[in-house]
């Protein structure tokens, strides 16, 4: 079984490639239900290092991997719009990699 790190490693290198590939010549926004990454899993809310509550100002209701009322594209289980993991971003998916 690989190492959680190395794991993260690859599902954020994927995620980059793979918005980079969605991204050239296109320029709207994007939702979270929009970004499908098709060979990779959601990871379990304890790899995700989730917590229910906030870090400072930032909370999973305020990333654009939430999904109203209770779900998010990279965490699996019941997130709450008030909880936090160290996936939060204020970018859209189909932001990172982007290139000019």
């Amino acid at each position: 079984m690989p190492a959680i790190g190395s794991s993260r490693r690859g599902f954020i290198k994927t995620m980059g490639a793979v918005a980079a590939a969605v991204t050239c010549g296109r320029a709207e926004a994007a939702k979270a239900e929009d970004y499908k990454p098709q060979d990779q899993k959601k990871l379990t809310q304890a790899a995700a290092r989730y917590q229910d509550h906030p870090q400072r100002d930032e909370s999973c209701g305020s990333c654009p991997y939430f999904i109203f009322p209770k779900s998010c594209v990279v965490v699996e289980g019941e997130i709450s719009a008030t909880g936090w993991c160290p996936m939060y971003t204020i970018f859209s998916p189909l932001d990172r990699g982007a290139h000019a």
